[in-house]
């Protein structure tokens, strides 16, 4: 029997009858589903790489880039579901 939809995935301090806590489990899949990011920094800078698969001929290299400037001396990289990151 699943507990998905019925009340017990709405909130993250919610446990269902289980014991089962369906908002961890949902962000422990994201994780799994994310993309990989590695950053190596040294006294001289920063390097940041992104691994994003290209799945169809219809994507746009770079237009859902992952690596985002805040300022001239700030960045920004996120891993996980691309809306999450691009709503942060």
């Amino acid at each position: 029997m699943s507990s998905i939809g019925t009340g017990y995935d709405l909130d993250a301090s919610s446990f269902s009858p289980d014991g089962r806590v369906f908002q961890v489990e949902y962000a422990a899949k994201a994780v799994q589903a994310s993309v990989t990011v590695i950053a190596l920094s040294s006294k001289k800078g920063v390097v940041v790489a992104v691994d994003q698969p290209i799945h169809s001929k219809l994507d746009v290299e770079g237009a859902n880039s992952r690596i985002m400037r805040i300022n001239n001396k700030i960045g920004f990289v996120g891993s996980g579901l691309f809306p999450d990151v691009f709503a942060i």
